[in-house]
This record gives C-alpha cells, sequence and structure tokens, in this order.
C-alpha cells in the first residue's frame, strides 16, 4: 500500500508519550510537523493537478473537482476551492513549488501566490515571484496577501479599483433579537469602512488591564460609541424629539418592591429593577401619573435626576470614574446616587459621585458598595465580603 510509510510514521507519533518534553522541544516538534505537513500540501497539490486534468472526479461519479474535494477529502467549500486554485497556478510558479516541496514556505503562502496568479496571470507574477517567496520566508501569509495585493494595484488599477466598487456594494449589518432579549450583531463592510470602525472601537476600548476579553472590550467600545453619538444629540429627530433610550418603570419597580413588575427597554424586552435603577440614576425623567385603568391623567415636566450644574461640579471633583483603580474619563460616565433618589437619597454632592458604565453596573447589577472614607476617598466593597470586606481606596477627591 503506497502510504504505508505514512501511515507507520505517524502510529510512531501516536505512541509517543509527549508530557515529558519541555516546551523548546514541543515547540520544535510543532515546527518540524507544520513543515512535514506543508511538504505534504505541495505532494496533494501535484497529484490533484493530474487528478483534476484527467476530469478524475467525473470517473468517480462527481460533476466537478470542488464537489469530490469537499466529499471524498472532508473540505469546506472555501477550502476546496483554494486547494483547486493553487494545483491549477502552481506549475507556473517554480520558485513557490520549490519552496513548498522543501518546507520553506507553508501552503497558504502559495495560495496567497496562486490566488495572484488567478487574478493577475501568470507572465505578470512570474516577473515578482522571487521576491514573494522571499518575503513569504519572513512573513504570515495575511502580511504576504497585502504585498499582492499592491502588486495587484500597480499592474490593475482599474481591475483594483473595480473590485473595491464590488466589496462596498456587498456591506451590510444585522441587527436581530433572540427571545429572551440577547442581541446578535453580524454584518460585512468594505476595506474603509472596517478600517474606519475599526479606529473609532480602539480610540474607545480602555487601555488599561482588566479579565475582559479584547472581544469584550469591543463590544462595550461600540455601545459606548453608540451612546456617544445620543448624548451629543446632533442626530436626527424621531417622532419629534432627540433620539434617547427609553424606559419606562413604575415607582414600585425602581423602588424594587416585591411583586414589581418589570421595566420596559424600548427596542428590547423588560428589564430588571436593577437595571432600571442604574439608568434612573443619571437621566432624563417625566413622571406620568395614571388612572384607575392604567390611563394617563397627568403628565409632568421632564428633568434631570443629576442636574447640568451638579454634573459640572462632579467632572471638577471626581476627574472621571471613582471604582478604585479605574482612569475612564468623565465623558464616558454616568452621575450615581450612592443612596439612590427612590430610596430617599439626596441629588447632592456629597450624594452622588462619577462611575463609568461598567462599573456603574457593578454596582447595581453586581452587587458592589461604594462608600465614602474617613479622609475622602472612595471605597468599594465586594458583595461576598459584605461590610468586613477589603476596602480599595483611591486619591481622595477635590472637594468643593
Amino acid at each position: 500500500m503506497r502510504s504505508e510509510p505514512l501511515r507507520g510514521a505517524l502510529f510512531e507519533l501516536e505512541g509517543e508519550d509527549i508530557d515529558p518534553l519541555t516546551d523548546t522541544t514541543l515547540a520544535e516538534d510543532m515546527v518540524e510537523l507544520r513543515r512535514t505537513m506543508d511538504r505534504l500540501e505541495f505532494q496533494f497539490s501535484r497529484r490533484l493537478r493530474l487528478f483534476s486534468k484527467r476530469r478524475g472526479y467525473a470517473t468517480l461519479g462527481f460533476v466537478s473537482l470542488i464537489s469530490w474535494l469537499r466529499r471524498a477529502c472532508r473540505l469546506m467549500p472555501g477550502a476546496a476551492m483554494q486547494h483547486s486554485e493553487v494545483a491549477r497556478n502552481l506549475p507556473s510558479l517554480p520558485h513557490t513549488s520549490t519552496a513548498l516541496a522543501s518546507g520553506d514556505i507553508g501552503f497558504h503562502h502559495a495560495a496567497v501566490i496562486a490566488r495572484s496568479v488567478t487574478e493577475l496571470g501568470a507572465d505578470a507574477v512570474a516577473a515578482e515571484e522571487s521576491r514573494l517567496v522571499r518575503a513569504a520566508h519572513n512573513l504570515d501569509p495575511k502580511y504576504l496577501s497585502y504585498l499582492t495585493r499592491r502588486l495587484r494595484y500597480s499592474i490593475d488599477p482599474d481591475g483594483t479599483l473595480a473590485h473595491s466598487n464590488d466589496q462596498y456594494d456587498y456591506r451590510y449589518v444585522h441587527l436581530s433579537q433572540t427571545l429572551d432579549g440577547v442581541f446578535y450583531l453580524d454584518g460585512r463592510l468594505d476595506a474603509e469602512g472596517g478600517a474606519t470602525l475599526r479606529t473609532a472601537l480602539n480610540a474607545l476600548e480602555s487601555n488599561r488591564l482588566d479579565e475582559r476579553s479584547g472581544a469584550m472590550r469591543r463590544a462595550d467600545a461600540m455601545v459606548e460609541m453608540a451612546r456617544k453619538q445620543l448624548d451629543a444629540g446632533t442626530l436626527p429627530e424621531v417622532a419629534g424629539q432627540k433620539p434617547h433610550l427609553s424606559v419606562i418603570a413604575s415607582t414600585a419597580t425602581l423602588a424594587k418592591a416585591p411583586g414589581a413588575p418589570a421595566a420596559d427597554l424600548e427596542w428590547s424586552q423588560p428589564i430588571t429593577a436593577d437595571a432600571a435603577r442604574r439608568l434612573a440614576c443619571d437621566s432624563a425623567m417625566t413622571r406620568v401619573v395614571l388612572g384607575p385603568s392604567s390611563e394617563p391623567i397627568d403628565v409632568g415636566r421632564c428633568t434631570r435626576t443629576i442636574p447640568p450644574a451638579l454634573r459640572r461640579a462632579l467632572v471638577v471633583r471626581d476627574r472621571g470614574c471613582r471604582f478604585p483603580g479605574c482612569d475612564r474619563p468623565p465623558d464616558w460616565c454616568d452621575g450615581h446616587h450612592l443612596i439612590h433618589w427612590i430610596d430617599g437619597g439626596e441629588t447632592a454632592l456629597s450624594n452622588t459621585c462619577l462611575l463609568c458604565r461598567r462599573h456603574h453596573r457593578f454596582v447595581h447589577e453586581l452587587g458592589w458598595r461604594l462608600l465614602w472614607g474617613d479622609e475622602g476617598e472612595m471605597l468599594a466593597i465586594k458583595p461576598e465580603l459584605g461590610i468586613h470586606g477589603r476596602f480599595i481606596p483611591v486619591a481622595p477627591p477635590l472637594m468643593s
């Protein structure tokens, strides 16, 4: 059987005890295995080209090479097309073939160069092939693709423009909501649109190390970007007023009275009393009095729970989020009542502070407590530690 030597080598690897190996040895082994796999990819490509040329897939009852690769070789459609393209174009790429056959470059390097043949033609790529292969020795496939794209632009600017316009026409964003109220975001942007979004998100992501993953930080940054647009008041009016996040909650809900209903968040589903209290800490509020049949019988004026003058004083005193160890600036912060106004807390400088949206949630939804220390510092108490927990002080605030 022709594959018997390979099976024997694989059997030897399967029987090896790798637990005693050092990290250095593991790394060396994995690099060598990857080189071997890339060399095998070259041999696979040689055979695939001949198989395709002979239409061997049709002999076996398949309508196309891609369908045979998907079924017989268990490849995803994109991977099947990539292997087919490499096999088709390698004969016109002698330097690439030699480097892949020896394991000096990876299969995905070869795929990037083979793709440029499809886009530009073999003659155009032949003049640059040796330079691309040298670059592949030092660059990963992603950065190698930058070089091939630059090459494409210099050779075929009109084709590059048409491709760019095609990418722009395929842009979309889907925002859907599940039955439990969670939103899912899916989309596609052209190169410029994606770079614009990434630049904005990067500016809003915190540089401070914390337990959040990069994906979580980007999600928070995207929500923060939307908040800033809403807070700026520059968006077009909707139904005669500036767009804003709207919550409907009863006094009993805000007071967390037993049996009180959930609050209603526009564009979403019912939210908890804790979330409603957080949003009510620093918001524009309109009191609506309902009659016996829940019909509105009186509507009060819209007022800020944190008035503008108090907000300015908080910015001067706190200089940003007061949660210990946080350095987020005032523009990223809400005003927070240490004792909520619905519970009788004063809307005064002594009972309020600035908290970033993340740490504001810590206090309301996650049960953290904030207290002023004896020297004017802010103390944070983790919920599971209670009043005897470890206090985390920050520098004393600038008191007015």
